[in-house]
């Protein structure tokens, strides 16, 4: 997990206040929300070796440019230094921070009866395989 330092350190890349940040999740990568002058951010948190900068850095260059090409995704912000990632070492561990412009929405609610279920899977039919 990231440590308080770690997530000041990204908050300064990326120039927002480290106060607005909200835990959302923990599973492949950390993920945040912030605000910065009001608007809604996603911050990631990524725990890999630093052999994975190079391809976390391609994927920020991909999905920007899947964007500026009129692909409906989260468009990746850059840090103050002009990068889509910002790369910090703590404890012999690196740690790659990426933000993007938050989607429009809400998070989704599984236990929700009224959100899961055929109202979300009109098309899901029911498959019986004999076993």
């Amino acid at each position: 997990m990231a440590s308080p330092e770690i997530l000041n350190k990204a908050a300064a890349s990326f120039a927002f206040d480290s106060g607005s940040l909200v835990f959302i999740s923990h599973s492949t990568n950390e993920v945040f929300r912030f605000a910065k002058k009001e608007e809604p951010f996603i911050l990631r948190i990524t725990e890999k070796p630093r052999a994975y900068v190079g391809k976390i850095k391609a994927e920020m260059e991909w999905v920007n440019y899947l964007v500026q090409n009129g692909v409906p995704a989260s468009l990746p912000i850059r840090t103050i230094d002009n990068q889509f990632t910002a790369v910090y070492e703590e404890d012999e561990m690196c740690f790659i921070a990426t933000a993007f412009h938050r989607a429009p929405g809400s998070c989704f609610n599984r236990n929700d009866p009224d959100l899961w279920g055929a109202s979300l899977f009109p098309y899901r039919r029911r498959i019986d395989y004999g076993l």
